[in-house]
């Protein structure tokens, strides 16, 4: 049967939306359909044959020819992930962090996660009433990776944080990378846990400053505690010998 050229389009893009979403290499898609390093090659771009459409759908147990259009994926320097992989990421989130100076004390933040249609990524961005200035930053998700990487960039001020991938309790925890104030005016590098906690609904008593014996401290001090004691993270010291 000929081919036309707009299912030469299609299987190619199913092909390559196949291994971003499997997060593999063209090495390992050449291993599991069977086939030479070659041919993924040529297939990619559009240049195969019927005999090679139908071993892959053997293989693989798909369809080329009706499972490729209308993909979106995330730029290349993001990890190249589709919109339908960001999708368990939209939501709302609680961020939470050790307060910087106040030693007892949480900083809660509402923050809800989309998918950016221009941008062609997911946004983080801060949600709150009373603030003009608003956080927000841009989330990366590599290939292979077990974890999302958040970048922040206000002004050249960078502010960079790791978390696990989404678990089942719609929990990840890790460790963020700011400025923070050290006392008075005075501003310096700051690593300390994070936790990004995703909920159907986020009530006001949940932001803001979580003190001891408050409704939502008790839960957020653990998951806070569990970065390090769970080793979600770990601290790099010197060790003398």
């Amino acid at each position: 049967m000929p081919i036309d050229d707009t299912d030469r389009k299609t299987v190619a893009q199913a092909v390559r939306t196949y291994i971003a979403k499997e997060r593999i290499s063209r090495e390992e898609f050449a291993q599991r359909a069977k086939l030479g390093k070659s041919t993924v090659d040529k297939l990619v771009v559009g240049l195969f044959s019927e005999k090679t459409i139908l071993q892959i759908e053997s293989q693989l147990s798909i369809n080329l020819r009706r499972s490729g259009g209308g993909v979106e994926f995330a730029d290349e320097e993001f990890g190249k992930y589709t919109r339908e992989d960001a999708n368990r990421y939209v939501g709302d989130y609680i961020f939470a962090r050790p307060s910087f100076q106040e030693h007892a004390l949480i900083h809660a933040f509402h923050m809800q996660v989309e998918w950016d249609r221009a941008a062609r990524v997911l946004l983080i961005k801060e949600r709150a009433r009373d603030k003009k200035a608003l956080q927000f930053g841009k989330i990366y998700i590599p290939r292979a990776s077990r974890h999302t990487f958040i970048l922040s960039n206000e002004g050249g001020w960078l502010k960079s944080v790791i978390l696990s991938e989404l678990d089942i309790h719609r929990r990840m925890k890790g460790v963020m990378l700011t400025m923070g104030r050290a006392f008075a005016n005075v501003y310096a590098p700051m690593a300390m846990p994070v936790i990004m906690n995703k909920y159907e609904k986020i009530e006001d008593q949940m932001t803001g400053r979580i003190a001891p014996g408050s409704r939502s401290y008790e839960e957020y001090n653990r998951d806070l505690l569990a970065v390090e004691q769970d080793q979600f993270a770990r601290w790099i010291r010197v060790q003398r010998t």
